[in-house]
């Protein structure tokens, strides 16, 4: 995103949502909405901070993926507000979020089509728990600890294990959603992914 003047940029309510070795970086507009800053996903799957802004600053076979699967890449600049000693106070840093829907996309395509461990790992555990859930506790001050729980469980699983979940997932999604009726079965991503990821 270019420039934004000191008007036009929204001010949000920050958040931390720890992942044991990294964090994601929680964002709530003053209509409720919550995003996430791209940095801390970045890192929050294995990247560095810069990984969201190099991938998306230019058209790649990756990012024509996921916008067929809908992802808009869609950026929002925030001024981070944040609380100290009951008081609000403006931040000097302008975050820059996605929506948590693009973000499940992305860490979705991560987990199934790049294989990425930690994307995998991630999705097992907001599947689990749910992802709002965690977001409203963060913002409400309540513990997420069960967060972590869920992803020291998910982080000690062997990758057979993992490819085992993700296996039963693809059962569950094709006993929902059969593609019109089509045997999909000796497709390497049958039942898990749109026919549009599956061509990436």
């Amino acid at each position: 995103m270019s420039d934004v003047s000191e008007v036009d940029i929204i001010k949000a309510v920050a958040c931390d949502i720890p992942l044991g070795d990294s964090f994601l970086d929680a964002y709530m507009m003053p209509s409720g909405e919550k995003r996430l800053g791209v940095e801390g996903i970045g890192i929050s799957l294995g990247y560095t901070d810069r990984w969201f802004y190099n991938r998306t600053k230019r058209q790649s076979k990756w990012l024509r993926c996921l916008h067929n699967a809908g992802f808009t890449g869609a950026q929002l600049e925030l001024r981070v507000i944040r609380l100290f000693q009951g008081k609000t106070y403006r931040g000097s840093s302008v975050a820059k979020t996605i929506s948590l829907r693009d973000f499940i996309k992305l860490v979705t395509y991560e987990a199934i089509i790049q294989r990425n461990l930690k994307a995998i790992i991630l999705l097992a555990a907001f599947a689990e728990t749910g992802l709002e859930r965690i977001l409203d506790d963060a913002f409400a001050g309540r513990s997420i600890e069960f967060l972590l729980e869920k992803i020291v469980e998910f982080s000690k699983w062997t990758y057979e294990e993992l490819e085992e979940v993700l296996l039963y997932n693809r059962e569950e999604v094709r006993a929902l959603y059969p593609w019109s009726g089509k045997d999909l079965s000796n497709r390497r991503y049958s039942g898990l992914t749109p026919p549009s990821l599956e061509q990436c």
